[in-house]
Order: C-alpha cells, then sequence, then structure tokens
C-alpha cells in the first residue's frame, strides 16, 4: 500500500467511539506504550485526489481501519467530523490525524491485531490525562472534554 502524503506529513484517520457514559474506546499499543483511538493511514488507492483527500474519503479509511482493529461483528453509527491535529509520530515523523466520533450501536470489539495492541478500554473523557495517551489525542483533549460536557448536558435537558 501507498500512503496518503501530504506537505512531508502524513495523513492518519481515526474513530472516538464514545459510549453513553462519556467514555471513549481506546487501544493500548504495545510498541508505543500509550492508548490510541482505532485508525490509521489513508492509503492513495482510497482517494479521488490524494493530495486532497475529502472528509468522506477520510471516515472510510477510519471506518475501514475500525472494523480491521476490532472486527467486522460490530456496527456504528454515522462517523461525524471530529476535526484534525498536526502532531509528531512517535518516530518522530510529522502527520495529520483526522477523527471521526461514532458509537457501537450493536456487536462487541475485539482485538484483531494483537501483535499490534495489548487490549483495548472504555476510559472516562475526564480522567483521560491520567492515562499514557498518543500525542494526537493529547492535543485533542481539550477539545473531546468540551465535547463530552455538551453532550452530558444534551441528556440531562431531555
Amino acid at each position: 500500500m501507498v500512503h496518503i502524503t501530504i506537505d512531508g506529513k502524513l495523513i492518519l484517520s481515526g474513530c472516538l467511539i464514545i459510549n453513553n457514559s462519556g467514555e471513549v474506546l481506546l487501544l493500548y499499543r504495545k510498541d508505543h506504550h500509550h492508548y490510541e483511538t482505532p485508525g490509521g493511514k489513508v492509503d492513495t488507492k482510497e482517494c479521488k485526489d490524494p493530495d486532497n483527500p475529502s472528509r468522506e474519503e477520510l471516515a472510510k479509511t477510519a471506518g475501514r481501519e475500525l472494523h480491521e482493529e476490532l472486527g467486522n461483528d460490530i456496527k456504528v453509527s454515522k462517523l461525524e467530523y471530529f476535526g484534525s491535529v498536526e502532531f509528531l509520530v512517535p518516530d518522530g515523523r510529522k502527520a495529520v490525524a483526522n477523527k471521526f466520533v461514532t458509537k457501537i450501536l450493536s456487536g462487541r470489539p475485539k482485538i484483531n491485531e494483537p501483535d499490534v495492541f495489548e487490549k483495548f478500554d472504555f476510559l472516562p473523557v475526564e480522567r483521560l490525562g491520567d492515562y499514557p495517551i498518543s500525542p494526537d489525542l493529547k492535543l485533542l483533549l481539550p477539545k473531546l472534554k468540551d465535547y463530552i460536557k455538551k453532550l452530558k448536558a444534551a441528556v440531562l435537558v431531555l
């Protein structure tokens, strides 16, 4: 596979899987010793214009990666664009992580790549700073905490 790089930055796409308790599903990556969202590199074959991937194409990559890492048995809600952040991956390369919010509608996630991931956990967003998390997630954390507060407030109003 040939992965997309724009302006020297690796293009990544992943999912923030949120449950009804305001927790996010994260995978613990063995080689990096941190939690990260399901996701991965965008392949040039997934985009009509690899120099300018659309949100729909990025969402398709995020969905593909989610199922590769957590199993095809799970069904998720429509992926909604959350945002992107530039960061350095652990090997020092520049990257752009595009994130999409979703939730599991049915099925049970499982570790499909046991050589890469040790486990997955639903972790409370307000306490994510207490865990070793990926650099992109650290940068997105303030926005994610705000998103969860708004979700919980909306539920209280109902």
